[in-house]
């Protein structure tokens, strides 16, 4: 079972990987999608060497609880010995010296802190604070690309849609102007229901050509999240869920105030500046080390000429007396820094306030404009229904029977578009509340 797990987990891996080099077989569904932008966009990448940073900045902060070793190493060649010169009556002359001509040495020395009363303990949370509100910003970011993708996936869609509505419109009005041309060659026809036909047909087509080209920006935009090669053929597998967001508006906006990504971020950086300040508090107190050294050397009286071993250890207390107002300037940063996050933190609720009642009220507006668009399709397609059977017996004219398949195209266009503001609208409701990006 456990080998089955690994194969399933290396598989999905290979997958995602393999939707961020390129197209695939089969269709992008809006799950793939997301999962791809939000795995390999290079802002991500940025945004993960911010943590690691920060986690670095952690470990630096850390690491003054641990020992530190030292080695050094050292030669020294002096010409000028100091010496008592000894005279002995009968013996040869001698000198007694009390250095060599040439030292050497090489020692070890070992440091630990003992205590300094808390400030790394400070300086150490504080890092660990800045560490996770860097991981909060990399979860903003992973938001801010998901609902990108969100959007520009959708807007191919619609996009993609509203062309297929323009070909047929197009279609309808060359099959109107081939019966309008056939009717004014036999005489039943003016020269005007012509013109007309013709004179929509232009417009219609040059309508599908502006949509191909927004279409193409799309698309462009999609595969530059995706990190595709320009060109690439996108397939995509989707279509509008107008359906209503799961939570009431205060819940949106009570979930929002909570798990936004900007806001815990605003808190975090509230907690680093208060973190700050602590550390600023206690950047006077004094610091209790211990210091071993061992080592060997030669030069030391009565043996000069021998390699000797030695070992030194001690205590030291420093205590700070006067830092020059640094620790009053600190603490008027620090201080600052807590007030300022405090204010970032008001900003942003209200934002988010306002963000969360906006989504909703575009919803609604959006649903009722559907519930509209639905029924204008259906009283277009029945009116279109009547106007060929009334062309047909000669009741109305061609001007009249394409305005009918004018009115049923721009109904059918409003339905489209009532549709994905209904999608993008329950969309924003997710991201106002701070839910992470899903189909």
């Amino acid at each position: 079972m456990k080998t089955h797990g690994i194969l399933a987990l290396a598989l999905a891996a290979l997958a995602s990987s393999a939707l961020a080099d390129g197209p695939q077989a089969g269709p992008l569904t809006l799950g793939q999608t997301i999962e791809a932008v939000v795995a390999h966009y290079p802002t991500i990448d940025g945004a993960q060497a911010a943590v690691d940073a920060a986690r670095a900045r952690a470990t630096q902060a850390g690491s003054a609880r641990l020992p530190q070793v030292t080695g050094q190493a050292g030669y020294t060649f002096n010409s000028l010995r100091p010496y008592v010169a000894i005279a002995i009556p009968g013996l040869k002359a001698g000198a007694l010296y009390t250095s060599v001509q040439d030292a050497y040495g090489a020692s070890v020395t070992a440091r630990q802190l003992l205590t300094d009363f808390g400030r790394t303990d400070a300086l150490v949370d504080m890092a660990r604070s800045g560490q996770i509100a860097a991981q909060d910003a990399l979860d903003g970011v992973r938001h801010q690309l998901g609902y990108q993708a969100i959007q520009s996936f959708y807007g191919v869609l619609l996009l993609r849609n509203s062309a297929d509505v323009a070909r047929e419109e197009i279609t309808a009005l060359e099959e109107a102007l081939r019966i309008a041309q056939r009717k004014f060659d036999a005489g039943s026809a003016t020269k005007f229901d012509v013109l007309t036909t013709q004179v929509r047909l232009a417009n219609a087509r040059n309508h599908l050509t502006d949509t191909l080209a927004a279409l193409d920006k799309q698309e462009n935009g999609l595969r530059q999240l995706l990190g595709w090669e320009p060109g690439s053929r996108i397939e995509l597998s989707g279509d509008f869920d107008a359906g209503a967001p799961a939570m009431a508006e205060a819940t949106a906006i009570a979930e929002g105030l909570l798990n936004r990504p900007e806001m815990r971020v605003a808190r975090d950086d509230e907690q680093t500046a208060r973190l700050r300040l602590d550390s600023a508090d206690k950047g006077n107190r004094p610091t209790v080390s211990a210091q071993v050294t061992g080592g060997v050397e030669n030069g030391v009286v009565p043996y000069l000429y021998d390699n000797r071993g030695y070992v030194s250890a001690g205590l030291a207390l420093q205590v700070p007396i006067f830092t020059g107002r640094r620790i009053q300037g600190e603490r008027l940063e620090a201080g600052a820094g807590v007030r300022s996050a405090q204010a970032r933190e008001k900003e942003l609720g209200d934002t988010i306030t306002n963000e969360v009642a906006d989504a909703y009220s575009d919803l609604n507006a959006a649903r009722s404009r559907l519930s509209t668009a639905d029924t204008l399709v259906d009283e277009a397609t029945e009116a279109l229904s009547l106007a060929r059977t009334r062309y047909a017996n000669g009741v109305i004219t061609n001007f009249e029977l394409l305005d009918a398949q004018s009115s049923l195209r721009s109904a059918e266009l409003s339905r489209l578009q009532a549709r994905y503001d209904c999608v993008l609208a329950r969309q924003s409701v997710a991201r106002a509340a701070g839910v992470a990006p899903q189909p």
